[in-house]
C-alpha cells in the first residue's frame, strides 16, 4: 500500500495553514477527515447545501457551471494543496458551481461549523483566508478579462500558459500538459466551441507554440507568450 505523509504535513503545505504551529496543526488534524472520490464522481452539485471546505490532498478537481440550456462552462482545474468551496460563507448557503473529481482524488474535508469556529479562534487564519479569497477573485477577473479582450486564439494560447504553469513537466520538446483534456473540455474552458478550438490548434501548432495538440498536449510556453505578442490574441 502506498504510504502517504501525515495530514498535518498535508494541512501544513496548503496555503490557508502554513502558517499555523505544529501544536495548532495536530488539533486542526483531528477535525479534518479524509474523502476519497472516483474519477467523474461529484463532490457537490451547484445548490446543494455549503457545508464544507475542501483541500485536495491527492488528485484533481473540476469546478464547473451549469446553465438552463445545459451548456457547461469549466472555470477551473485544481490539484494538489488547491483550497475549494470557500464561497461557503456567503449568505446564500449554495453552491454556486459544481465540484467534479477529474481522476481518483482524496480530499480534506472541514465541516462549515468548525472552519467557522477557527476563523474566530485565529485570527490570522481569518487574515488568510482574505488573502486566498482575493487571489481567486483576482483570478477570476483576469480571466473574465481575457474573454472581452482576445478572440479564440488568444484564449486559448492564455489557457494553455496557464495550464503550463499550474500542471506542466517540462520535457525535450516543450511543457507537457499530461491532464487528459479534449478538445471538447479546453472550448468548455474558454467558451468556444470543439471545432474553434481544433481551428485554433491547429494554428499553435503551426506557429510552433503547440508540438502536439492531442492529450498529453505539448506547447512551447516561450512561443505562447510570442503569439500572444505578435497577434494580440487575434
Amino acid at each position: 500500500m502506498h504510504e502517504y505523509p501525515s495530514l498535518v504535513w498535508h494541512l501544513k503545505n496548503t496555503q490557508l495553514f502554513e502558517d499555523l504551529t505544529p501544536e495548532e496543526l495536530e488539533q486542526l488534524s483531528r477535525i479534518t477527515p479524509y474523502k476519497r472520490y472516483r474519477a467523474g464522481q461529484v463532490i457537490y452539485h451547484m445548490e446543494d447545501v455549503a457545508d464544507a471546505l475542501y483541500f485536495i490532498r491527492d488528485g484533481m478537481v473540476k469546478i464547473s457551471m451549469y446553465f438552463p440550456n445545459g451548456k457547461e462552462m469549466i472555470l477551473g482545474l485544481l490539484g494538489q494543496y488547491d483550497v475549494f468551496g470557500e464561497l461557503l460563507l456567503l449568505p446564500s448557503e449554495r453552491r454556486p458551481n459544481q465540484a467534479e473529481a477529474v481522476m481518483d482524488t482524496t480530499l480534506i474535508v472541514m465541516p462549515e461549523a468548525d472552519f467557522q469556529r477557527l476563523l474566530t479562534q485565529y485570527p490570522k487564519l481569518a487574515l488568510k483566508f482574505i488573502q486566498v479569497m482575493s487571489t481567486k477573485l483576482w483570478q477570476a477577473q483576469a480571466v473574465f478579462a481575457e474573454v472581452g479582450a482576445f478572440a479564440a486564439p488568444g484564449r486559448l494560447a492564455n489557457l494553455l500558459l496557464r495550464l503550463a504553469k499550474d500542471f506542466g513537466v517540462p520535457s525535450e520538446r516543450g511543457t507537457i500538459i499530461d491532464l487528459s483534456l479534449t478538445q471538447q473540455d479546453l472550448a468548455k474552458m474558454i467558451g468556444a466551441t470543439r471545432e474553434t478550438v481544433s481551428h485554433c490548434l491547429a494554428r499553435l501548432l503551426e506557429y510552433g507554440a503547440v508540438r502536439r495538440r492531442r492529450a498529453p498536449v505539448i506547447v512551447n510556453t516561450a512561443k505562447l507568450r510570442q503569439f500572444l505578442d505578435e497577434s494580440g490574441g487575434e
